[in-house]
């Protein structure tokens, strides 16, 4: 049985995320396909612009067999984090025979040569890393010049995009794992990360959701969009969650009456940030202007928006590190069409997962399990996310909710 794993966010699901599904399942014969799909918040430490119960039901509509989430203390982080998780949760599985990213170069062998080079991370390497640091250049920067510096421009190249730079983490994983699944790349097609432009139909993920954001109109954006997600949209109206001040309320509250030694002891802070943090909350007047207040060449905007949010949930160093050491897994059902039911059942049968799989939190995970360590932050952030987006806690809670099923069950 050929079952393969994705790692995604579908922020939404759009014509490129169906283009990689199908060469996926071309590629690799696949019998099921498994998506690991963040929560509600996405790896640049922004809301998802649907809730993960919408996203996942885009996913099993558009033709992925099963989908689970990638806990938040790993979908809010890093990429290296990010890949950890998800190759993690997938080899837990026991039953995933190939995992498949995108890519912008879509070249294995090279990919792979350069998550080894930066698996080994010699010691020339480590010094170029440690020089370009000292120099205040974020992390990224860094390890780039730093692989310019000691392998060259060509295999610098490859981590300076961001569907490469995944993959290269996703590789580092695998090898760190023991190479347990064989990995497919995907040459990503359509439009750059980047690109503003909606009228493509490989349009990217961020052009659709700042077209959206600009004047909510569903209508620009549908060419880049599949018919199930472009119904699934419709139906749920025009209040996607674009307004990210809608945190800065929570946020100002948080950083207020939060100690700053306690500040100091969130994840993503570090070198006096929590000093910035609370001398900015005073004057900014909106998310923006508190982002811009603790802006620097080392601290990129992105890493200041997980570092906000990793404040909101608490989340902190050591317990993050903890948890990463012991690694208490669950796989986290969202949502399965007729043959991901299959696929479930058989996981349960077999017992070939090394950890829980979980469609009903409230029945299946027993109060003293070591998972509640990780749960508690995607049910946490959850929740977070509505009160934010739905102005309620309860009908869309993690409590409540239960996953997504593609149509065909009508069928079954």
């Amino acid at each position: 049985m050929n079952n393969i794993g994705v790692i995604a966010e579908y922020n939404p699901f759009h014509n490129g995320h169906l283009y990689h599904l199908e060469e996926t399942k071309k590629l690799g014969q696949a019998d099921h396909v498994i998506a690991v799909m963040s929560g509600d918040f996405t790896q640049r430490g922004e809301p998802a612009l649907y809730d993960k119960w919408i996203r996942a039901e885009m996913a099993v509509k558009n033709g992925v067999d099963l989908v689970i989430e990638l806990p938040f203390i790993f979908a809010c982080n890093n990429a290296e984090y990010f890949a950890m998780g998800g190759i993690h949760i997938l080899n837990g599985l026991g039953c995933v025979s190939y995992f498949s990213f995108g890519s912008e170069t879509g070249e294995l062998a090279n990919l792979q040569r350069v998550a080894e080079i930066l698996v080994d991370e010699g010691p020339e390497l480590k010094e170029a890393l440690k020089k370009y640091l000292d120099q205040g250049y974020s992390y990224p920067r860094a390890r780039f010049e730093a692989v310019k510096e000691i392998e060259g421009e060509e295999a610098a190249d490859l981590i300076r995009e961001p569907n490469n730079i995944l993959a290269v983490e996703y590789l580092k994983q695998w090898i760190r794992t023991g190479k347990l699944m064989t990995p497919i790349a995907v040459k990503r097609m359509g439009k750059g990360y980047h690109d503003r432009s909606v009228s493509h139909q490989l349009a990217s993920a961020t052009a659709i959701r700042q077209a959206i954001a600009g004047d909510q109109n569903l209508n620009r954006v549908k060419k880049a969009l599949p018919e199930a997600t472009a119904e699934i949209m419709e139906r749920c109206g025009q209040n996607p969650a674009t307004d990210y001040e809608r945190f800065f309320p929570i946020l100002v509250y948080k950083i207020l009456t939060t100690p700053v030694e306690s500040l100091a002891e969130i994840l993503s802070v570090g070198e006096g940030l929590e000093n910035k943090l609370k001398k900015a909350i005073i004057k900014s007047r909106n998310m923006e202007e508190l982002i811009g207040s603790v802006l620097s060449k080392r601290y990129t905007e992105t890493r200041i928006k997980r570092l906000l949010l990793h404040t909101l949930t608490s989340l902190t160093k050591r317990e993050f590190f903890e948890m990463v050491a012991e690694m208490p897994l669950y796989a986290r059902v969202l949502g399965f069409s007729s043959k991901g039911a299959k696929l479930l059942r058989h996981i349960k049968q077999t017992e070939c997962a090394s950890f829980p799989v979980i469609s009903n939190i409230n029945k299946e995970v027993p109060q003293d399990a070591p998972q509640w360590k990780i749960l508690l932050y995607d049910i946490l952030a959850a929740d977070i996310y509505n009160l934010a987006y739905n102005n309620e806690l309860y009908e869309r809670s993690d409590y409540v909710c239960s996953p997504s099923l593609s149509d065909d069950f009508a069928d079954t």
